[in-house]
C-alpha cells in the first residue's frame, strides 16, 4: 500500500496513453490516460491508502476493457469466448465477468446476433446439418435456448441445400457418376455430419436418378 501526495506525472516515452505517477518524489505506479483523469491523478493530489487501491483496481478493470477491445475488434466473439480470453491473459475472474458484461450492455458482444450470424454464414460459405451447427455454437459456449432458437430457423430446404452442396463438392473428385461404393461413402459422410434421415435418403433418391440418367 502506498500514500502521499503526487510530486511528479510523467508520460510514457513509447505508449503516449500512459502515465507514471511520483508519490513524494519516488515512483508509486503507472495508469491509463482515461484513469489519470477519471481520478484527477495530477501534481499535489493526495492518494492515501483506500485511494490508491481504489485507483489500482480501477486500472486493472479499465486494462482489461481494452484487452477486451482489441480481441473483439478482430472478428466476433461469444461472451465465453471473451471471458476465458480475459483468463488467459491474467485477470481475475471478477474482473473478467464484469468486462463480459459491460461488453454486453455497449453491444460489443451478442451471443444472439453471434448465433444467427454463424448460421447464415455457415449455410452460405461451409454448409453444415443444424446438428453441426448447434455442436459449433455449443463449443463456443453459447446458451442452449439460444441455440435452439438460432438453428430453428434452418428449414428442410436449408439442410437439402447445405447437403447437396456437400455432396457435390465430393462428387467433383469422381469421374461420372457415383457406383454403389461410391454412394455409400457419400451418404456415410452425410450421417456423420448430422444430416436427418429423411434429407440422406432424399439425397440417395437423387443420386441413384443420376446414375439412372
Amino acid at each position: 500500500m502506498k500514500s502521499g501526495t503526487i510530486t511528479a506525472v510523467h508520460r510514457d516515452n513509447k505508449q503516449k496513453q500512459r502515465y507514471h505517477i511520483d508519490l513524494d518524489d519516488e515512483y508509486a505506479f503507472s495508469v491509463h490516460e482515461d484513469i489519470l483523469v477519471k481520478y484527477n491523478l495530477f501534481k499535489g493530489t493526495e492518494v492515501d491508502e483506500a485511494f490508491y487501491t481504489e485507483v489500482l483496481v480501477a486500472e486493472e478493470k479499465h486494462r482489461a476493457y481494452l484487452n477486451a477491445l482489441r480481441y473483439l475488434g478482430i472478428r466476433p466473439r461469444t461472451k465465453t469466448q471473451l471471458h476465458s480470453y480475459l483468463l488467459e491473459k491474467g485477470f481475475l475472474p471478477p474482473v473478467a465477468e464484469e468486462v463480459c458484461d459491460r461488453c454486453q450492455e455497449q453491444g460489443y458482444i451478442n451471443d444472439e446476433a453471434f448465433a444467427r450470424q454463424w448460421v447464415d454464414e455457415r449455410l452460405r460459405l461451409k454448409p453444415r446439418s443444424p446438428y453441426m451447427l448447434r455442436m459449433e455454437l455449443q463449443q463456443r459456449g453459447i446458451d442452449r435456448s439460444i441455440v435452439d432458437d438460432a438453428v430453428r430457423g434452418v428449414s428442410r430446404e436449408d439442410e437439402l441445400v447445405a447437403a447437396r452442396a456437400l455432396i457435390e463438392k465430393k462428387a467433383r473428385r469422381l469421374e461420372g457418376p457415383p457406383d454403389p461404393d461410391e454412394e455409400r461413402k457419400l451418404l456415410s459422410m452425410l450421417m456423420r455430419k448430422g444430416f436427418s434421415h429423411g434429407v440422406v435418403q432424399q439425397i440417395r433418391g437423387e443420386l441413384r436418378q443420376r446414375n439412372d440418367g
